[in-house]
């Protein structure tokens, strides 16, 4: 079996090497292909919940790329906004991956009205672009505002799920990797008769079929 080494790029800052870790670690258990090589960005403890918080953010996640890139197969920026993903592209020999496009894309995929969760009071645009054209609803969890707000939200996010269940949502995107820390999908799949697309997981589709091209 192949082996597909990635670096995984964590934009929220000053965690501790075993929450630095947790995204790696959801990526290796569903993807056994994968081997993931993590860092964090400086300069952004509570992650990026501002679009001016993910332009400020783009130089940092350049200079981690970098180092990265070259003992990786693929790059992997674990943010759904998808900051420096083209940036990246442009930069870089690997592949680049971004959480948002393709937790978008597995939505779009799914051909059925996609209810998405956000922590600010926008959609971010690379999960946007991936959905346009397609029937779409979405909610801000209430009371949370950044990523760092996310650990003892569930009941609040929870609540927006059922709002857009009962929009006729037949599915839900969390369009933020701070869901995938908190386990919000397996937490949603439990409370609720409906699909949950994690972003991180949806990420990991999208490096999944990389072939191995280094020695």
């Amino acid at each position: 079996m192949t082996t597909i080494r990635v670096g995984l790029i964590r934009v929220v800052s000053g965690l501790d090497h075993d929450q630095t870790q947790a995204h790696g670690r959801i990526l290796e258990r569903s993807y056994p292909t994968l081997t993931v090589v993590t860092e964090a960005i400086d300069g952004f403890p509570d992650g990026l919940y501002t679009e001016e918080m993910e332009r400020q953010a783009v130089p940092e996640i350049l200079r981690v790329a970098r180092r990265l890139a070259p003992s990786v197969d693929a790059i992997a920026v674990s943010c759904a906004a998808d900051p420096g993903v083209r940036e990246l592209r442009k930069a870089l020999s690997v592949p680049v991956v971004g959480a948002g496009s393709c937790l978008g894309l597995m939505g779009r995929a799914l051909g059925t009205k996609l209810g998405i969760l956000t922590i600010g009071s926008y959609v971010p645009q690379a999960v946007a672009e991936s959905l346009q054209g397609c029937a779409m609803a979405w909610q801000q969890v209430e009371g949370v505002r950044r990523t760092t707000d996310l650990p003892g939200a569930m009941n609040a996010v929870v609540r927006a799920a059922t709002a857009l269940l009962d929009e006729g949502c037949r599915a839900i995107g969390l369009a933020c990797t701070g869901f995938s820390t908190i386990g919000a999908a397996e937490a949603l799949r439990e409370a609720l008769p409906i699909v949950v697309l994690d972003p991180v997981v949806a990420m990991g589709a999208g490096i999944a079929c990389i072939s191995r091209t280094r020695g």
